[in-house]
């Protein structure tokens, strides 16, 4: 282990949990932050189609290839 002796100064009992907690800390940020900087992901959150345009077209069959 790289870090072990930080375990000589940082208890385990209060050094998991706070590594711990600043992870997840860290991944809210980034989801806040994704939530607030993007134009797509409230939509997609929402139940919108990504691609508006995609879901109105109308689904047209190929002709048929004789030969």
């Amino acid at each position: 282990m790289t870090y072990g002796k930080v375990w000589l100064v940082v208890k385990p009992t209060v050094g998991i949990p706070a590594f711990l907690a600043g992870v997840a800390i860290a991944s809210v940020f980034v989801h806040v932050m994704l939530f607030n900087n993007t134009t797509w992901l409230a939509p997609y959150y929402s139940g919108a189609s990504l691609n508006p345009a995609a879901a109105a077209a109308p689904v047209v069959a190929a002709p048929a290839v004789s030969g």
